[in-house]
């Protein structure tokens, strides 16, 4: 274990510095993308006011070349939204306006003509802000002010009602952007996450474990396997990244392994992306609740049981969700992606040591 340690740190300190500047640059640079879109989105259709996004939002990284980005609407009320969880698929939910003024400023989206059943709908708030984005994008005096700077263009030709933008620039690589409509409910919590409400995890302490449900969930506008036109994906990025920010000593090192590694194993397709690690080393986290079983000096044990983690969920094409433990987070992943990513860990536990002194292909030195 001692080489492999001494090939993980020397790895961290080569690598790391550098793979964490160029996705802060990359967040940086979406930002001023994105922000002046949603500002004059909002010129457009005042019900479409969303928070700026900063490097500090909530995405999410699916490929080198393709990031989702959250848009978070401001001004609704989450307690005039009633959610209604325990859907088909699992990890879905209907959300029912319940009060006068979201019923008066939403109805438009809802396609529903019952009075007593207002129900907000994903597609149709999807639908209309890809009409904004699309004429925002395709103005001229827009065009003229992207000039010199980045070429953005609307993706007309998808089938999933996605608001994905493609960005290039003379400097840069191309990628992708998907914009996905998401309204936050701080202080709310769903059943079908009840079960890690009410259990207490050896790591985390009650206080931290009601400041992680505190946060509330999201309610996401990500298309449902069923093909529903009213189900919001419920989604825990607020709690997700309370409990990654906490203390738990090589956790952090080993996790930002993971993700250089990975990030050089996806060859252009979708296949396990950061969250699904981060998901990883919560469920490692469980296996090893005391904080001295991450010392520093156990990075090399930890690092070795999270790969034999992740290889056997690769081998299974399953990996629970942290808060709702009937979604299998790998079931829609391409199944090529996965073999890829599968064959790709298996090369790094047969030889760490040689694995880590060979590693010299970094998309990250390029993509910026």
């Amino acid at each position: 274990m001692a080489k492999i340690d001494e090939a993980l740190n020397s790895f961290l300190k080569a690598h790391a510095e550098s793979f964490i500047y160029q996705r802060q640059k990359r967040l940086m640079e979406i930002e001023k993308i994105i922000n002046p879109i949603l500002a004059e989105v909002k010129k457009i259709d005042e019900k479409f006011d969303f928070e700026a996004f900063s490097p500090n939002g909530f995405y999410s990284i699916k490929s080198p070349s393709h990031y989702e980005i959250l848009v978070i609407l401001r001004g609704i009320d989450p307690e005039e939204i009633a959610i209604e969880d325990g859907q088909t698929p699992p990890g879905f939910s209907l959300a029912k306006l319940s009060g006068k003024k979201m019923i008066s400023r939403w109805r438009f989206c809802s396609g529903n003509s019952n009075p007593s059943k207002v129900y907000m709908s994903a597609k149709i708030v999807k639908e209309k802000l890809y009409e904004h984005v699309k004429r925002v994008v395709n103005n001229g005096s827009f065009r003229r002010e992207q000039e010199g700077k980045f070429c953005i263009e609307v993706d007309e030709n998808r089938d999933d009602d996605a608001i994905w933008l493609s960005i290039s620039r003379h400097d840069v690589e191309s990628y992708s952007l998907d914009l996905i409509p998401t309204i936050p409910c701080p202080g709310r919590w769903v059943f079908s996450a009840h079960g890690w409400e009410s259990r207490q995890p050896d790591w985390l302490s009650k206080k931290m474990k009601e400041d992680v449900v505190r946060s509330g969930i999201h309610l996401v506008a990500r298309q449902p396997p069923s093909k529903s036109s009213y189900q919001w994906q419920i989604d825990f990025p607020g709690p997700m990244r309370k409990l990654l920010e906490l203390d738990v000593g090589c956790r952090t090192k080993c996790l930002l392994i993971l993700e250089i590694i990975l990030e050089d194993m996806q060859s252009g397709r979708h296949g396990c992306d950061p969250f699904h690690l981060e998901t990883l080393m919560m469920h490692v986290t469980e296996r090893f609740p005391v904080k001295s079983l991450w010392s520093d000096d156990k990075l090399a044990k930890r690092f070795v049981d999270v790969m034999k983690e992740l290889q056997q969920c690769l081998l299974d094409r399953h990996l629970g969700h942290v808060f709702l433990p009937d979604v299998n987070l790998l079931r829609d992943v391409d199944e090529l992606a996965l073999d890829n990513c599968k064959e790709g860990v298996e090369k790094v536990l047969r030889d760490p040591v040689k694995f880590f002194g060979e590693f010299e292909l970094f998309k990250y030195t390029t993509s910026l």
